[in-house]
């Protein structure tokens, strides 16, 4: 299982997550979550193309791993070019469903895929697979931030009850 892709309060006050606080329950948890299947909709989907290994600076393959993708391409497998990408089991397993789980602090994305993804062992020769699924870059954080803080504005706007209320 692939377990997490978490998004924390990006740039929220402190003391909009106390517990009993009815707007972080109201409305950060919603929104967090929504910024999670965000991700696993369009950031997802980015490692598995062909720039991806630069872009996420996933870890070099071995040759002989590199030879078995060409072999596994040659033989009419043309996604075995694709970091990522061998058989296409990954690829099918991580996209094909996630749940999104979260609190007024975080939401979190679990994702099931191979027994193989956490098969690594630190400092040696195996990429960490998950690490590599779940990386961002600057520009997708970014991008993230902008889309909790528009909809976190847009959701205090539409809501008609007196517990929030904007400052500043």
């Amino acid at each position: 299982m692939i377990d997490k892709i978490t998004i924390t309060s990006i740039g929220m006050p402190k003391d909009m997550f106390k517990t009993r606080d009815v707007m972080g329950q109201k409305l950060t948890k919603p929104v967090l979550q929504a910024a999670v299947a965000v991700w696993h909709e369009k950031m997802l989907p980015e490692h598995f193309k062909a720039h991806a290994a630069n872009r996420y600076h996933y870890r070099s393959r071995k040759a002989s791993t590199k030879k078995k993708k060409a072999r596994a391409a040659a033989r009419g497998n043309s996604e075995a070019r694709l970091p990522l990408v061998y058989s296409g089991r990954l690829k099918r397993e991580v996209t094909r469903m996630v749940r999104v789980t979260g609190t007024a602090k975080k939401a979190t994305a679990n994702m099931s895929g191979p027994r193989y993804v956490h098969m690594y062992s630190k400092g040696g020769d195996r990429p960490f697979l998950a690490g590599e699924l779940t990386a961002t870059t600057a520009a997708e954080r970014d991008e993230l931030v902008k889309f909790v803080d528009a909809e976190m504005t847009r959701r205090m706007n539409e809501d008609d009850s007196k517990t929030v209320t904007r400052v500043g």
